[in-house]
C-alpha cells in the first residue's frame, strides 16, 4: 500500500465531501449548482480565462469580442455540468442514463463491434464523453480508455472505480499502443480523447484553423490492427439531454505505417471533430493550451 501525503488525503476528503453533496441533491438542481461554479471560476477566480479567450480568438478570428466572452463563459458552465454529471453517475441506474439520450446514431459502429471487427473511437474534450461511453455499456460494448493517472492516487482510484461501473477499463499512456492491441483481441472498444497538445511526440495537422501537434495513438492503433476507426461526439442538447453520434472515419484499409499515413488518418478525424466543435463551440474545453507547441517554435 503506498503512503499518501497529508495534502492528498485532504484533497481526497474534499472530493468525497463534494461527491456526497452532489449525490444528495436532485438532478434537477445540478444546473443551478453549475451556474454558481461557472460564475465563481470564470468571473471571480478567472481560472485560465486568458487561455480560453486566446484559444477562441485563434479558432474563430472574425467574431466580436462579446462573442468570445459569452462563448468562454458557457464553456465553463458546460464543463461545470460535465463534472457534476460525472459525480452523479455514481447513483444513476442504467435506465436513468439511457433517458439522457435524445437522438442516437451509432448503428454502423454497433454493427462493426458485433461482427467481431472491434472498433477504435477517437473523440475530444467536447460534449460529455463520459455519458457517451457509459451509454455504450448499456449496449454491451466494453471499453478500454487511454487515460493519464491522476497525481492524487486516492482520487484517481475513486474515479477509476466509477468508470469501471460503466464498463470502462483504464489503459495508462505508457505502453498504451500494445495494451490497446491486446484489448482489441479481447473484443473491447478502444476510446481515445486525442485533441490535446502532443508536443514533440505528436504530428502537426490542421485543427480549428491552426497547425496543431496531435497525438498519434488512435491512428497508430488503427494502422497496426486494421480495426475500423470512428469519431464519437456526445453533444449536449439541454441540461439533461444529449445527442450521440459515432461516425466512421474512412481510410484505405492498408496497414502500411509511415508518417504520411499517420498524418492522413489524424487529419481525417481531427477535421471530423472540428465540425462538431464549430457547431457547438461552447461545449469544447478551451482552457487547455492546445497550441502551446506551435507558439514555442
Amino acid at each position: 500500500m503506498p503512503e499518501h501525503s497529508f495534502q492528498h488525503r485532504l484533497e481526497f476528503r474534499g472530493y468525497l465531501a463534494v461527491e456526497k453533496f452532489i449525490n444528495s441533491i436532485p438532478d434537477a438542481a445540478l444546473p443551478a449548482v453549475a451556474r454558481s461554479i461557472a460564475f465563481l471560476v470564470y468571473y471571480i477566480i478567472g481560472v485560465r480565462k486568458k487561455v480560453a479567450l486566446e484559444n477562441l480568438k485563434l479558432a474563430f478570428p472574425d467574431r466580436p469580442d462579446r462573442w468570445y466572452k459569452r462563448t468562454a463563459y458557457f464553456s465553463y458552465l458546460h464543463f461545470s455540468m460535465v463534472i457534476l454529471e460525472f459525480m452523479s453517475m455514481n447513483k444513476w441506474s442504467h435506465r436513468k442514463l439511457a433517458e439522457r439520450m435524445r437522438n442516437v446514431d451509432i448503428d454502423k459502429f454497433i454493427k462493426s463491434v458485433r461482427t467481431g471487427k472491434g472498433a477504435i473511437v477517437v473523440s475530444g474534450h467536447f460534449g460529455n464523453w463520459e455519458i457517451g461511453i457509459g451509454y455504450l455499456h448499456l449496449k454491451n460494448v466494453r471499453s478500454s480508455v487511454i487515460q493519464q493517472r491522476q497525481k492524487n492516487l486516492l482520487v484517481n482510484d475513486k474515479m477509476k472505480s466509477l468508470r469501471e461501473k460503466w464498463g470502462m477499463e483504464i489503459i495508462l499512456p505508457r505502453g498504451a499502443v500494445q495494451n490497446c492491441l491486446h484489448a482489441l483481441e479481447r473484443k473491447r472498444m478502444i476510446a481515445i480523447l486525442g485533441d490535446q497538445d502532443a508536443g514533440e511526440r505528436g504530428i502537426v495537422v490542421p485543427f480549428l484553423g491552426q497547425p496543431s501537434s496531435t497525438h498519434i495513438g488512435g491512428a497508430m492503433i488503427h494502422l497496426k490492427s486494421g480495426v475500423p476507426l470512428f469519431l464519437g461526439a456526445c453533444t449536449r442538447v439541454n441540461a439533461h439531454k444529449f445527442d450521440f453520434v459515432i461516425e466512421p472515419i474512412i481510410t484505405d484499409g492498408s496497414k502500411r505505417i509511415t508518417e504520411a499515413r499517420l498524418k492522413e488518418v489524424i487529419e481525417k478525424y481531427s477535421l471530423a471533430m472540428e465540425k462538431h466543435i464549430r457547431k457547438h463551440p461552447e461545449q469544447y474545453f478551451w482552457l487547455h493550451r492546445r497550441w502551446k507547441s506551435q507558439n514555442q517554435v
